[in-house]
């Protein structure tokens, strides 16, 4: 059983003051209270403990779409806050399948869609008339990365819906713990979940002030993939294997970028590695820089214009795949038609006839395409590709 002893402030001199806990039932305090306190210090907040990829937190505002408060790191992991005083014999029952429903409603937005949603935050929302860049960088300033690098990172947290999930609450009850130990044996919740409890004491003395203790109560495993296999042997059968890690701890140290001979040692296929070299060396040709990343390459071509810009023509991982996204920002922030993206999915859809353009996602392809794919269909590919950059060099 978890129990917490009473705290006293002690003075140079050894005079006490003993602190009180204020109790959950006490009315005197508010989830406002609570809200307000993590919006202007977000660092009470222990993500670090939880993965690191997902601080320093910078606040984008309370009640935004309904969501409590809302966090983005300088690397782009997105934290969902649903702040709770257990006053309610409902909201135990309730605020689990709450949060889950945010975080499916956040996974359908866009990074532009993500920016005007921070507007619409509690006035006065953080964001102001600024970009969401501007003003991520300007709160967090020595851990930038490159603008587009940081909409590349958010829009691929968006896609994917890796969200931290933190219920915080002022006394979480033990049932809601067991409730959270279960969460990561469903496969279509692709997130990390926590509660965490914010201990509030006061001090009669000191009138408008309050010590917060936050504590971890729980955490979950994060699922990172569930593998969805239909086998038809006369009779259909399906089965499904979910892959588990635990989730990263803070070390103290940014998360590695391979190298490109680091990149292809990850690869055991050789006809992967073979196309993908052959990739990387068809970009060259084309003028684009390759982005390295912790478990992939993007392809990127600097806009001819001169703008800091550089078109993601598409993503190769050490899974063995490629995929697309993210062109269709790029191209709105030079001011380039939308339909260079767009005829460019649907180029690639032709060549590869079991695909089509993501719903919703015009720079997106319905999957990803594994390299033996490519490889049969190598110099279509490969032409798609250079008409794409022959229309962003021809529209600067």
């Amino acid at each position: 059983m978890r129990r917490t002893c009473q705290p006293c402030l002690v003075d140079e001199t050894g005079a006490q003051s003993p602190l009180r806990r204020v109790d959950f039932s006490d009315k005197g305090v508010a989830e406002t209270f609570l809200q307000t306190t993590l919006h202007r210090t977000p660092q009470i907040l222990p993500v670090d403990e939880f993965d690191s990829a997902f601080g320093p937190l910078v606040s984008l505002g309370r009640e935004i779409d309904n969501i409590d408060n809302l966090f983005i790191s300088p690397t782009g992991g997105l934290t969902i806050v649903e702040t709770k005083l257990w006053r309610n014999p409902e909201a135990t029952r309730q605020v689990i399948a709450q949060i889950i429903d945010y975080a499916t409603r956040v996974s359908t937005w866009s990074y532009t869609d993500l920016e005007a949603k921070a507007r619409e935050a509690l006035a006065p929302a953080p964001i102001g008339t600024q970009s969401l860049y501007e003003l991520v960088s300007s709160s967090i300033p020595e851990e930038n990365l490159a603008e587009q690098d940081f909409v590349d990172a958010v829009q691929r947290t968006l896609q994917t819906g890796r969200f931290l999930l933190l219920i915080v609450g002022d006394g979480i009850r033990e049932n809601i713990e067991a409730m959270v130990a279960s969460l990561h044996r469903h496969p279509q919740k692709l997130f990390t979940f926590g509660l965490v409890e914010l201990q509030v004491f006061t001090d009669k003395n000191l009138p408008g002030k309050h010590l917060i203790v936050p504590q971890i109560v729980a955490n979950s495993t994060e699922i990172v993939r569930a593998v969805v296999r239909v086998q038809t042997t006369g009779q259909a059968s399906v089965s499904v294997e979910i892959e588990e890690r635990e989730p990263e701890r803070a070390t103290g140290s940014s998360r590695h970028t391979l190298s490109e001979d680091e990149f292809y040692t990850k690869i055991d296929d050789a006809e992967t590695k073979a196309v993908f070299r052959q990739l990387l060396d068809l970009g060259v040709g084309l003028g684009t820089v390759p982005s390295w990343g912790s478990s992939s390459v993007s392809v990127r071509l600097p806009d001819p214009a001169g703008s800091r810009t550089r078109f993601t023509l598409f993503v190769l991982t050490t899974s063995g795949e490629l995929y697309t996204g993210w062109m269709s920002q790029q191209l709105n922030s030079t001011g380039r038609p939308p339909a260079i993206v767009t005829d460019y999915i649907t180029q690639i859809c032709s060549v590869f006839p079991s695909l089509s353009p993501k719903e919703g996602y015009p720079d997106c392809l319905s999957r990803s395409l594994r390299a033996r794919e490519i490889s049969g269909k190598f110099d279509d590919f490969a032409q798609v590709v250079r008409d794409v950059v022959e229309r962003l060099k021809a529209t600067e």
